[in-house]
């Protein structure tokens, strides 16, 4: 028996998360429609989109909420590449869990 990959047999491929973005734009006025094209366009290939919805938080503002499946792994990059959109004030993760 090798004892290093003892019970790791079929374990070769990464876990899998579900990740909400929570995507706050610098105007109430901002086209939400928009703003989600944009940040779809801007999704890696490694994540699947799944969900888009719009929260109302105060005074006329909404976010936008973007739920992916993409491998276990750091979503930095993801968080990033949101973030450098034009008209976001912020982009946050608001859930995350393990499939």
């Amino acid at each position: 028996m090798n004892v290093p990959n003892a019970g790791l047999w079929g374990r070769d491929k990464m876990g899998e998360v579900s990740l909400t973005i929570r995507v706050m734009p610098d105007d109430a006025g901002m086209d939400m429609n928009k703003l989600k094209d944009d940040v779809i366009s801007v999704l890696p290939d490694y994540a699947k989109l799944v969900n888009t919805e719009e929260q109302p938080i105060a005074f006329g503002l909404k976010a936008l909420l973007i739920k992916v499946i993409m491998p276990d792994q750091s979503p930095d990059e993801l968080i990033e590449k949101i973030s450098t959109i034009e008209h976001v004030e912020n982009a946050e993760i608001q859930d995350l869990s393990l499939l």
